[in-house]
Formats: structure tokens, C-alpha cells, sequence
């Protein structure tokens, strides 16, 4: 798919581009500490002329290439690998076994992740066929990706969308990447969409039609969480999402562990009156949570919050109002998803949100992602006034 916007920051580091004639790439495994500062320098140079990428806070990248200290490698095992034409980095990749997606579908799938590379064809294909050829190791005979580090992370290739900068906890990708994985003999497994909404936009008559009658006639509660019981309700957030995601394409259960990682990693910037509840007599069955777009401020940190960074951050949340902000989480009860209760409560959800985005200074919110067969859910977003305004690619191949 093409990209709009600004072609050359789009296209990337053109000079590289099928340059086989000089060197042989040599592909191998991270297992240095040079090796490691490698893989986390290299898609600084990637992106460096384009003007919507945002570096990640580099403490957390290195969590994810950390067995150690990613609540990941609990039920996973990953394994990392840098391509080099010369002494020039020039590509990584990490090939990932998810057991808890094993035991679920028991389909011999591996995951790849985390890649990024100049725009050389020889270089994808040197590295998925490392990263293959260490999942045909264990096993495994489908590889299933982009994948960082689970369908429940960053997830999928961004395809459609490239003029704008990404959401907090959502990938961003040269233009090129598409073309170059599929020449690798991928194809599309699935689309993901995300969504943007105006927040100052009135809500719909028609829907506040219903939603007013259906308020009157069932027992239902809104309620946030509270900064004392923070932890808590987002545990009952994620037990609420585990339930009613848990027959959708793909899914995986989040484990207590990553959502301790999740809470301590977003506890600075989780606002807890925008973690908000629907109740039916009492019972809470339906969640929907958003986070402020902390990529606003940390977009010129080169992502580091040492030494200067932290006291930039904290200025910037003192003197400036964020104006974007993600809802990353949505989840209704199995029970609840097929009755009238279920889309209600969608929109009393979204509208509590944003009267808290309203009052933070906030504009604009990020409903990401939606699967592209998911309808009632598209339906429900763009009938709501959303628009659709990136894809993001999973792709499969056989191994």
C-alpha cells in the first residue's frame, strides 16, 4: 500500500537499498552487551529523516530483549539477531515462541518481532531466515508476525497511516516494510484498525435516543477507579478483557505478571477516572479504559529519561496539556455480548472518557485496535463519528 504524506521521509535510507554487490550480510545472535546496545541504536538511523517516528523510552526496549526482566519470557522464549553488511548494522529480528498460544490453538506457530531494517530485500531475507530457521528448531512450522512481544503488546505492521505519528503503545514503520516482507513470501493473515475521535464532537442523536431509553429501563452504573484502588480495578479490568476477548481471533489471556508490568510501567500517567466501569446491579461487566499520549513528550528525548529527560517530562506535564490520548483497552463479558447491554454500555463508556479528556485539554483519542472483521464493532466506531485512520498488518508464512 502506498504512503501519503512527505515521500522522502517515507521511503527511508535509500542508499542501502538492494545494495548486494559490496559485502555478504553476515546474520548473528545477539548475545553481547555490544550486541544488545546495537539492537536498540539501530532504528534510530532507520528513522532518522522521518519526521513522525517517535523513539521509545529505550529502558523499556531493553526490557523486551531481557529474558530476565520481561514478564513475557514466563510463558515465552525469544531469541534475538542482528544483520551486518561489514561492520554496518543493517537489520535485526527476534523469533518468539508464545507457549500460552501454543496451548491454546495448538496450531505450531511462532512469532517474529521487533524488525527493522534498511531497504535492502537481501536483508529481510537473511533475517527470516535465521529467525526460521531457529523456530523449525523447535517445532514450529507457521511463523505469524509482527509481534512485540505479544498479540496483547505492540502489534502488527503498520501499512496504512504513515503521515501521522503513533499512540502511546503503537508501531510505526517505513513504508517500505510491506513490500519487503511479502517478497520474503509472507501474506496477510489479518488487518487491525485504529480509529480517531474528535472528542469535542457531539454524540450522535440517534444513539443518545437509545442510550437514554436504555438507561431507564436496566440497572446499570458507571464508576471509575480510584487512585487508592488503582491496581486492584485494573486487575478487574484485565480479568473483564481476558473474559470477553477470549474467543476473538488470536487471543491470548494477559497473565497477572504483565499486568504487574503493564501497571508499574504506566502507573506515572494512568489517570484513574478515565478507567471506568459499567455495573449491572452491582456486578461489573464491561471496562474501557484510555491513556494519556505520553509520545507527545517524550517525542525530542531520544529516548532517555537520563539525565535530563525526567525533569523535561515533568516540566512538560506541569506547563503543557497533552492534546491526544489512546483507549487501549475495551472489554465486555461473554455473557453481556449478546444483549442490548453490550454496546450500551460502550458508548456510556466512551462518553465518561471523554468528559475526562474534556477537562484534561484533550482533543483527539485513539480507539486501537479493531480487528478488520470485526463489523459490529466498525459499524458502532464509525457510525459513533470515528474514523479510521490506520491499518496495521499481521502477515503469516509457512516454514
Amino acid at each position: 500500500m502506498k504512503a501519503t504524506g512527505e515521500q522522502d521521509a517515507m521511503t527511508g535510507p535509500r542508499p542501502d537499498a538492494d545494495a548486494g554487490a559490496a559485502e555478504p550480510i553476515a546474520v548473528d545472535r545477539v548475545e553481547r552487551a555490544a550486541d544488545r546496545r546495537a539492537f536498540l541504536d539501530l532504528p534510530r538511523r532507520i528513522y532518522a529523516d522521518d519526521p513522525h517516528w517517535i523513539e521509545p523510552l529505550r529502558k523499556e526496549e531493553a526490557m523486551r530483549i531481557d529474558p530476565r526482566r520481561h514478564a513475557f519470557y514466563e510463558h515465552g522464549e525469544g531469541a534475538f539477531w542482528l544483520a551486518r553488511r561489514g561492520a554496518e548494522v543493517v537489520g535485526r529480528i527476534a523469533a518468539l515462541v508464545n507457549r500460552l498460544h501454543l496451548e491454546k490453538y495448538d496450531d505450531a506457530t511462532g512469532h517474529f518481532g521487533l524488525l527493522e531494517a534498511v531497504d535492502d530485500q537481501a536483508v529481510f531475507d537473511a533475517l527470516f531466515a535465521a529467525a526460521g530457521a531457529w523456530l523449525r528448531e523447535r517445532g514450529l512450522t507457521r511463523v505469524l508476525g509482527p509481534c512485540n512481544l505479544s498479540i496483547n503488546e505492540e502489534l502488527g505492521l503498520l501499512v496504512d497511516g504513515f503521515e501521522r505519528p503513533p499512540m502511546i503503545l503503537m508501531g510505526h514503520a517505513r513504508a517500505y516494510y510491506a513490500p519487503r516482507i511479502e517478497a520474503a513470501g509472507f501474506t496477510k493473515a489479518k488487518d487491525l484498525y485504529a480509529f480517531l475521535q474528535d472528542i469535542d464532537k457531539p454524540m450522535p442523536e440517534s444513539w443518545r435516543t437509545r442510550l437514554d431509553e436504555i438507561t431507564r429501563r436496566n440497572e446499570t452504573e458507571i464508576y471509575s477507579a480510584t487512585r487508592k484502588s488503582l491496581f486492584n480495578d485494573l486487575k478487574q479490568a484485565i480479568d473483564i478483557y481476558n473474559d470477553g476477548w477470549s474467543e476473538n481471533w488470536g487471543s491470548v489471556p494477559i497473565t497477572e505478571s504483565e499486568t504487574i508490568e503493564f501497571y508499574k510501567a504506566v502507573k506515572p500517567v494512568l489517570i484513574p477516572e478515565a478507567v471506568v466501569f459499567a455495573a449491572d446491579k452491582g456486578e461489573p461487566f464491561a471496562i474501557m479504559a484510555a491513556i494519556p499520549n505520553i509520545n507527545e513528550a517524550i517525542h525530542d528525548l531520544g529516548g532517555r529519561l537520563l539525565p535530563f529527560g525526567w525533569i523535561k517530562l515533568l516540566w512538560r506535564f506541569r506547563t503543557r496539556r497533552l492534546t491526544s490520548g489512546r483507549i487501549f483497552l475495551l472489554g465486555v463479558r461473554k455473557a453481556y455480548q449478546g444483549t442490548i447491554l453490550g454496546p450500551m454500555m460502550a458508548i456510556m463508556l466512551i462518553e465518561s472518557i471523554r468528559d475526562v479528556a474534556r477537562g484534561l485539554g484533550i482533543r483527539w483519542a485513539e480507539l486501537s485496535w479493531v480487528l478488520e472483521d470485526n463489523k459490529k464493532v466498525i459499524d458502532f466506531l464509525e457510525s459513533y463519528g470515528c474514523e479510521r485512520y490506520k491499518t496495521y498488518r499481521l502477515y503469516e508464512k509457512a516454514l
